[in-house]
């Protein structure tokens, strides 16, 4: 499935690493509780869909 096909959860899940990533990557740091609980304030659908968009994802790829 692309991107555009993941559900809210699964959206939220690859929202959660993207960020990660992007902060240790420009931070060296990790994620926080406080942005995953308010992920969907901090980055768009549209960043994700644009970061992944050339990726094809599996129902294992999401917990």
């Amino acid at each position: 499935m692309s991107v555009r096909d993941l559900n809210r959860e699964q959206l939220q899940q690859l929202k959660i690493r993207y960020l990660d990533e992007l902060l240790y990557k420009e931070e060296k740091r990790n994620i926080s509780y406080g942005e995953m609980a308010n992920i969907d304030e901090i980055v768009t659908d549209e960043e994700v869909y644009n970061e992944y968009d050339i990726y094809t994802f599996v129902e294992e790829d999401f917990f």
